[in-house]
């Protein structure tokens, strides 16, 4: 099996997308993370894709999207921009599963337009109090500019790869050190391409993800909700606080998605939850 990919027009742009497999109670959209494109779901939605239709697009300004024609979109622009996809794809529901960015649009997709999501899948729903929000928005996704000297490579290589190293990646101490290995040189490359080909959008993602309030929206969700947190996430530990902000939702602990076999049990989790729904007859609701 593989992933095909494919291009919506939308009423701004292009959006690309990636899609394997078929059936399901309901088609399952996947929505990656900031500085990251679909592919980087792709381990995941292959296993996925055994038993239902799966779905990756490109966010819009990630990937090989068009960005949003607005400066400084909010999270429900984003959201909005995925019902268009549905639109333009036949979609009347979906099952929904969003990693960090992808949490937080995940999130406001199921709030305002509740008809058009069966369950939801939130892989890393991380908190930011007010000072550490505007210290991020303030670092976090500097604009890529190029320069004749290039020395803009070398910055955004050493961002791309301390993003592995350190959370916050500009906090460069041992005590925001990151647990694990050294990143592979290949997936330092992955996140610098991505970085490179959207330097001058791909910030407006990660700041459009900053200023949700994740801790106000949660506890409005209504839908069948897993809250899912992959050991070694740098939001792992918020885990316990976003099980408190709603406590009718499942929870998984998973292995993430860095190695086939981490993928393959991650997706069993995702799958057994999304089947015992479909079982159950989709909503609280």
């Amino acid at each position: 099996m593989r992933l095909l990919r494919r291009f919506a027009d939308l009423e701004f742009g292009q959006v690309l997308y990636r899609e394997a497999g078929e059936g399901g109670a309901a088609p399952l959209v996947m929505l990656h993370g900031a500085a990251a494109d679909g592919a980087s779901l792709a381990a995941l939605a292959l296993s996925l894709a055994r038993t239902r239709r799966v779905i990756l697009p490109d966010l819009p300004g990630c990937g090989a999207s068009d960005p949003l024609p607005i400066e400084a979109p909010e999270i429900a622009d984003f959201a909005d921009a995925l019902i268009g996809l549905l639109d333009a794809l036949g979609i009347v529901r979906c099952d929904v599963h969003g990693a960090h960015l992808g949490a937080r649009i995940a999130t406001d997709l199921a709030l305002r337009h509740p008809a058009r999501v069966r369950c939801v899948i939130l892989d890393g729903a991380g908190f930011y109090d007010d000072a550490a929000r505007a210290r991020m928005l303030a670092q976090v996704a500097p604009e890529i500019v190029p320069d004749a000297e290039g020395r803009y490579l070398q910055d955004a290589h050493a961002m791309c790869r301390d993003y592995f190293r350190y959370f916050p990646w500009f906090a460069r101490d041992e005590a925001h050190r990151r647990d694990g290995p050294e990143p592979k040189p290949e997936a330092v490359h992955a996140k610098l391409m991505e970085v490179l080909r959207n330097g001058r959008t791909y910030r407006r993602a990660y700041h459009a993800a900053l200023r949700f309030r994740m801790e106000d929206a949660l506890p409005r969700l209504r839908h069948p909700v897993l809250l899912a947190a992959a050991r070694g996430d740098n939001v792992f530990p918020q885990g316990a606080r976003a099980a408190v902000l709603l406590p009718g939702a499942a929870t998984a602990e998973t292995p993430g998605a860095a190695t086939p076999a981490a993928a393959a049990e991650t997706a069993a989790i995702f799958a057994a939850f999304l089947d015992g729904m479909a079982s159950r007859g989709g909503d609280k609701e």
